[in-house]
Order: C-alpha cells, then sequence, then structure tokens
C-alpha cells in the first residue's frame, strides 16, 4: 500500500487518502457538477472558480500534516503523466483519450501504471504510475513514460507539491487498488 494525500479544495491541508474516501470523491455529485461545469467553461474565472470547489490528489507526495509544499513533500514512489489535448497532438489512430489508453492499455504492468484516467476537461489522460528506479526526478520518470508510449505531455507538472484535480468515476479507466490502498 502506498501513502497517498489529497484536499478537500486547493486551499486546504492534506490529508491521508484511503480506497473509501476515493471512491467517495469520484462518485459525488459535487464532483460531477464541477467537472460538467468545467467542461462547459474550458477556461477563464469561470473554470478556475469550480477548480477551487474540487478535490485533488497528490499523487506523488504525503506532507506528515504539514503544508503542502515542495519542501515538506516526503516522496511516495508514485508520478503523474498529464498528457492534454490530445486531439491536437496528431497522433495516428489517436483522436482522444478512449483511443491513447486503448495504445497502452496491455502495457500496464510493463510501464508500472497504477491509475489511468481523463482529466477534468475531458481532452486529455492523466497516467500515474510507479517511480522507476533508474530516474531521480519526476521530471525524469515523465519523460521516460511519455517517450515510451510515444506523445508529448505537460513538462510543468514536475513539482511535488502538485494536486491533480479528481474526475468522475466514469472517467477513470484502470485503477491498481490493491497497489494503490
Amino acid at each position: 500500500m502506498i501513502q497517498i494525500d489529497y484536499v478537500r479544495h486547493i486551499t486546504q491541508q492534506p490529508e491521508r487518502l484511503n480506497r473509501e474516501i476515493f471512491e467517495g470523491m469520484i462518485r459525488s455529485g459535487q464532483v460531477r457538477r464541477c467537472v460538467e461545469g468545467f467542461r462547459q467553461a474550458r477556461s477563464g474565472e469561470e473554470a478556475d472558480a469550480l477548480k477551487r470547489q474540487m478535490p485533488g490528489v497528490c499523487w506523488q507526495a504525503t506532507y506528515g500534516g504539514g503544508k503542502r509544499t515542495d519542501a515538506n513533500a516526503v516522496p511516495n514512489g508514485l508520478f503523474a503523466l498529464d498528457i492534454d489535448h490530445i486531439a491536437a497532438m496528431g497522433l495516428v489512430d489517436c483522436a482522444g483519450p478512449d483511443d491513447l489508453w486503448k495504445r497502452i492499455r496491455d502495457r500496464i504492468d510493463e510501464l508500472d501504471i497504477v491509475c489511468v484516467h481523463k482529466t477534468i476537461s475531458g481532452d486529455g489522460l492523466r497516467i500515474v504510475a510507479l517511480c522507476q528506479p533508474q530516474f531521480r526526478s519526476i521530471a525524469e520518470n515523465q519523460a521516460w513514460l511519455a517517450g515510451a508510449i510515444g506523445c508529448g505531455y505537460d513538462a510543468v507538472c514536475r513539482d511535488w507539491a502538485r494536486v491533480s484535480f479528481v474526475s468522475v468515476e466514469e472517467d477513470f479507466f484502470y485503477v491498481d487498488w490493491e497497489t494503490m490502498f
């Protein structure tokens, strides 16, 4: 079991995540309303306001009850790879997150993937995987995984204090419950 923290809202202190809390978040009416609203707004003040209401997972670290900062981060052996705007990448036979999932789903074990879901925009994919022992940073792990699956990614999402907003249950393609919880 890997220790993972989450925040109820972006400004809140991190707390320990467990399976019951996680399932409650992805099934909650609040998350559903926020995701639907975000997908309609796309950007701007309304989208930013919706994000501030959403819970988020700190996939890559815990914070020992302290503030969610890089200095307080205790790495937990995971990293997240955010792949945004998949349709615009020009990947062959890959029009969106569903197609990219189909390309990687048979490589889950090989790539040490523990969770895959659409991002709250509905246009991207978030892949959570185990850090590889040969790499020392999130950035190195992300570059390796993106290269292994042949796509671009959001390279600014490489800090220990990064929060990943959760999406609704039906946006999740894969969760390795035993490894994560």
